[in-house]
């Protein structure tokens, strides 16, 4: 779910905040399993590709030269294959990533954000975050705020509290007050 599905359903931010990040520590995010069910495709692909290319190398296997030259065609097939889905699975690496950094780092909009970033030849590393990206996202909060939210924690007076903590320690309560007037 999104924050502002959760929001709707009628959480608070704090609450909104705290199952964002679970949902990245528990759950497999859309990206990620898109990533493994296409890899899923490709190993699939290549085989039913490497069959059928067998079976014309068979039907073909009339003289030497041909063999060569169709063995030559097969492994530059098989290397521009290979080549296109290693950039594939990057670039799916690499948006999950920024899908999640962008979330972590609190944005409105992430669409918006993204466009801002620059991700030419980024890569994702061994601990699972685009190099660079970090530093990119915190150049944004601070030169377009307003694409974050940064609502902070409510802390400091809090009117109506019992325990005294209403901002006015040590002052006289109301009660107090009227009962010096009335008196």
């Amino acid at each position: 779910m999104t924050k502002e599905e959760l929001k709707a359903l009628g959480l608070t931010d704090d609450q909104v905040s705290k199952i964002m990040e679970d949902q990245g520590k528990n759950f497999v995010s859309k990206t990620q399993f898109n990533t493994k069910n296409e890899e899923l495709k490709h190993a699939k692909e290549e085989s039913g590709a490497i069959t059928k290319q067998l079976e014309e190398l068979k039907k073909a296997n009339e003289g030497n030269k041909d063999l060569a030259a169709q063995l030559e065609k097969m492994k530059t097939e098989a290397e521009a294959r290979k080549k296109e889905y290693a950039a594939t699975l990057n670039q799916m690496k690499v948006d999950s990533a920024v899908a999640m950094a962008l979330t972590g780092a609190k944005a409105k909009n992430s669409k918006a954000v993204r466009a801002l970033l620059d991700l030419t030849g980024a890569k994702v590393g061994e601990d699972g975050k685009v190099a660079g990206l970090d530093d990119q996202i915190k150049k944004i909060q601070e030169s377009d705020p307003y694409l974050f939210d940064s609502k902070p924690a409510a802390s400091g007076i809090h009117p109506g509290d019992p325990a005294g903590k209403g901002g006015n320690e040590g002052a006289d309560s109301v009660a107090s007050i009227f009962a010096k007037a009335l008196g």
